[in-house]
């Protein structure tokens, strides 16, 4: 790959290419090219623009196998002004139509063209590239090119443009090369890592809670040997271990000692005897309180004032909301106990009427719903409701 001298070193070769159209071949810029005084035959070589080649700007390094990286070489396309001179117009246009005759014939610059031109000059490896140079007129408009002159604020001269491409100069970042695998395939877990596509509430029930059993979508679920609850509010996960299932589904007892309710990050893990131990994606999972008391469980209509009490406990800064019917309220106090907590809110302007009540903390609400009758009914728990006549 070439190196930060592959710039001039392409200059110095097209030098070289051009001097059998005339021995005077300078490289100046445009103001600077010709003498007031001069009369001899010149051809001036300028380089005046060279931008990133957009289609190779993100390619990956030369040479990087399979797992390496490296950073992407510098992708460079050169634009050259060529501009003739001599002691009358046709001479100078004798010149120019030389020049254009000899990059006519050699559009790919040969790697021995390349290291014969730079002789003495710093090694820029360009000859070493995968790309070969390729050297093609570009076409400039007048507008462009009457530009380009008078920036140099020198008087026009007939010339012609090429492009000269691509250009690669080497990151110097390091490549990193992992070392190679020397068991493979010792430990595979047949059908692959766990994934979780969700967590899906007990048969029953609205929401999951402590102690209850949740369902695992997903695949490869058979290899899973545990299951991690992950909350913000715990510094380590909780573990359960999967029960029964097949690879697409898979059950999970949540943890009796759940210390808050809320939203949690399920994981499935595979950790067996000499084999890594692997991680699924999370998934998230709502995880309510329960409510053993409600009271007062009927009221006379008009300001009405719930207790709940519930668990796990409610941890300090967590939003907690309590819900009469579809009516939300802010928590007017909160008392907390090692393993309950209470929660007592006001409505104010009830109607008459049954209205379940919901404990809602941290986006996660309480189950108001029981399952009563063969077969099966749901119904708004009782005891979890308020009267209000």
């Amino acid at each position: 790959m070439s190196n930060g001298h592959a710039i001039a070193a392409v200059t110095r070769t097209l030098q070289t290419l051009l001097v059998a159209a005339t021995p005077n071949v300078t490289m100046l810029p445009l103001d600077k090219a010709r003498d007031g005084a001069a009369s001899d035959e010149q051809l001036n070589l300028f380089l005046y623009n060279a931008p990133m080649s957009a289609a190779l700007r993100n390619s990956d390094a030369v040479g990087l196998r399979s797992g390496e990286s490296g950073g992407p070489p510098l992708p460079l396309t050169l634009h050259y002004l060529i501009t003739t001179y001599g002691a009358d117009e046709a001479s100078a246009h004798r010149v120019l139509g030389l020049a254009m005759s000899i990059l006519h014939d050699h559009t790919l610059l040969g790697r021995q063209q390349i290291v014969d031109a730079n002789q003495g000059e710093p090694v820029s490896e360009l000859d070493r590239q995968p790309e070969r140079l390729r050297i093609t007129p570009l076409p400039l408009s007048t507008h462009d090119m009457f530009e380009l002159w008078s920036g140099f604020a020198t008087s026009y001269r007939v010339s012609a443009a090429y492009e000269v491409s691509v250009v690669l100069i080497d990151s110097a970042r390091d490549r990193r090369t992992p070392l190679p695998v020397l068991r493979r395939g010792a430990g595979a877990v047949a059908g692959g890592d766990a994934v979780l596509t969700a967590v899906l509430a007990p048969e029953r029930a609205m929401i999951a809670t402590a102690g209850a059993t949740a369902r695992l979508l997903g695949s490869n679920l058979a290899a899973a040997t545990s299951v991690e609850f992950s909350h913000p509010r715990l510094t380590s996960p909780l573990v359960a271990a999967p029960l029964d299932g097949g690879d697409q589904q898979r059950q999970v007892r949540v943890p009796d000692g759940v210390p808050v309710a809320g939203f949690y990050q399920v994981r499935a893990v595979t950790d067996r005897v000499g084999v890594p131990r692997v991680v699924s994606n999370s998934v998230p999972m709502g995880l309510g309180p329960t409510i053993t008391v409600t009271s007062p469980l009927a009221v006379p209509a008009g300001s009405v004032t719930v207790h709940v009490r519930c668990r796990p406990r409610i941890a300090e800064r967590q939003q907690v909301s309590v819900l009469l019917g579809s009516i939300a309220a802010v928590p007017a106090s909160i008392q907390t106990d090692p393993d309950s907590s209470t929660v007592t809110a006001v409505f104010p302007h009830v109607r008459a009427g049954v209205y379940p009540v919901r404990l809602r903390i941290d986006g996660a609400d309480s189950d108001p719903v029981r399952y009563r009758g063969t077969p099966a009914v749901p119904e708004f728990d009782p005891a979890v409701q308020v009267v209000v006549s």
